[in-house]
């Protein structure tokens, strides 16, 4: 009569003999993939498709079409090289204020602007550039312009735009508090010239 430890060694070797053919079943080195299924081939990333076509250009042969849309498609980080340059702003006339102010103090008279709105209304205007330029222009519930000969101006498109004649970038932080940046001599928003005040 076999006893308890014996019978419970067996079932132990069994247990073991059936994971072992499991496992053996499965391929090497590829746990969780039998040996019938297949793995799928890695996709080609886009640092291959640039090498790939860089070749193709170097040994003069003409991409296949499908490639070539691929090639001149601008990934999601990559801007569109051959974009057509940005018409230039057109010319906003100076006042005697903005050509005699310095751009620090015009951008300061905006920011009293926006708090004086935000003074009568509760809140700050709200949307884009020539939204806001709307609602202190007198385009709001009281019909209040508060736009003064400050060196402030406004453009064509009907923006305000800073002592160099670019539209300030309005960037809400809450419903009392402004950031207005102004691109600064060189026009060109985010760079190290930029005024902001808040």
């Amino acid at each position: 009569m076999i006893g308890r430890r014996q019978l419970a060694l067996v079932i132990l070797v069994v247990g073991a003999a059936v994971l072992c053919l499991q496992l053996f079943r499965r391929g090497p080195g590829m746990p969780g993939v039998r040996a019938h299924e297949t793995v799928a081939a890695p996709t080609t990333t886009v640092e291959q498709n640039k090498a790939r076509r860089s070749n193709q250009l170097s040994s003069d042969s003409a991409p296949s079409e499908p490639e070539e849309a691929l090639a001149s498609a601008p990934g999601p980080a990559q801007p569109r090289m051959n974009q057509p340059a940005a018409a230039p702003a057109e010319p906003v006339p100076e006042t005697a204020e903005s050509a005699s102010l310095p751009a620090r103090t015009v951008l300061e008279n905006m920011r009293t602007t926006l708090r004086q709105y935000a003074a009568a209304f509760g809140e700050n205007p709200v949307g884009t550039n020539p939204e806001i330029t709307s609602a202190l222009a007198g385009q709001n519930p009281k019909q209040i312009d508060f736009l003064r000969p400050d060196g402030n101006r406004v453009n064509a498109k009907g923006e305000l735009v800073d002592t160099w004649g670019t539209a300030y970038f309005f960037h809400q932080l809450s419903a009392h508090q402004m950031e207005i940046r102004s691109a600064g001599p060189d026009r060109i928003m985010y760079t190290s010239d930029d005024l902001v005040t808040r």
